[in-house]
């Protein structure tokens, strides 16, 4: 919340609080205890609970709730944390950035990914940050949308990247569309399937699907795709989110599944798995970046976004 100027708190927030009392609540929070926090900051006890004391005195709120065994966050210090964290994570990168100002050749990055949402680029801009520049280092985390986005928002993930369309607006992230992702019928090489020409998806549902969970954002889009065919669900069908598990029923049984286009390139390039020429009507599934509003950018996270879109205009992906 921005302060107005005669606002008689906010001076005193200014005077009274430092990055150390941020990071000290910070730990505490993390930890659940003060004893631990002070191991943590390789400190004494007091010091830690002095800081508490003087960050609750300033905001004139209790952070804590001491309990026997800790202590607990109020709702007043689980918002201060947040953006305790916030402050803290960009004064990382601020200091990131001013020691490697003119070239992005070390730093950290962290990637969350959702399911479905990037397997064509991703990789590939791995490997090519991994090439060109080695000092980076690189964290990717696949997890859902509301698991990943409380660590976009404290700053603990860069970006996010993923299927936009299913996602409500959020007025702390900002998103930019980056391609829209076309969908295939995925089958193991020499499915008794493979071979023929311009299927429909009736000419499948006799086959054996695998479906993704039904509380999956992303099962929706997939019933709609063979509601839109005047077709029901597959009777038969498994319903599953692992993908190794997936893979191996796709590898080694005549089972059938939708999948993003990219998404098992590597077996397809080895001879293991096919595309079946099926046509049904592309979904919209637009693909995208999520990210914090106002946040400024580090060299390292503006050298990801230029990687991402020469691997974007190299795969054709529109």
């Amino acid at each position: 919340m921005t302060r107005a100027k005669g606002d008689p708190a906010w001076p005193l927030l200014i005077s009274r609080l430092s990055l150390r009392h941020l990071h000290f609540v910070d730990k505490v929070a993390e930890n659940g205890n003060i004893l631990g926090a002070a191991r943590a900051l390789n400190i004494s006890q007091p010091a830690v609970s002095r800081a508490v004391r003087e960050v609750e005195k300033v905001l004139d709120v209790q952070l804590f709730e001491r309990r026997a065994r800790g202590v607990s966050l109020t709702p007043e210090g689980e918002l201060f944390v947040l953006h305790a964290r916030a402050i803290l994570n960009e004064m990382r990168n601020a200091w990131q950035g001013i020691t490697d100002l003119d070239r992005a050749n070390t730093g950290l990055l962290a990637i969350g990914s959702l399911p479905n949402g990037a397997s064509g680029p991703l990789p590939r801009v791995l490997m090519k940050v991994r090439q060109e520049r080695p000092g980076i280092r690189i964290s990717v985390y696949e997890g859902l949308y509301h698991h990943l986005v409380p660590g976009l928002r404290a700053g603990d993930l860069d970006f996010i990247i993923g299927r936009l369309n299913q996602h409500s607006p959020d007025d702390a992230l900002a998103t930019k569309r980056l391609f829209r992702q076309s969908w295939r019928v995925m089958a193991r090489a020499g499915h008794p399937l493979a071979g023929a020409k311009k299927l429909r998806l009736a000419d499948l549902m006799h086959l054996s699907w695998i479906l993704p969970a039904p509380t999956a954002p992303i099962r929706q889009m997939i019933d709609a795709l063979f509601l839109r065919d005047g077709l029901s669900i597959p009777e038969d069908r498994m319903e599953m989110g692992a993908v190794g598990i997936s893979r191996a029923l796709l590898l080694h049984s005549d089972t059938v599944m939708f999948l993003p286009a990219n998404t098992y390139r590597s077996d397809e390039d080895g001879g293991l798995m096919v595309a079946l020429d099926v046509v049904f009507e592309q979904p919209d599934d637009d693909v995208g970046l999520f990210w914090r509003r106002g946040h400024q950018q580090t060299p390292v996270e503006r050298y990801f976004l230029k990687q991402m879109h020469l691997a974007i205009e190299e795969m054709g992906l529109k």
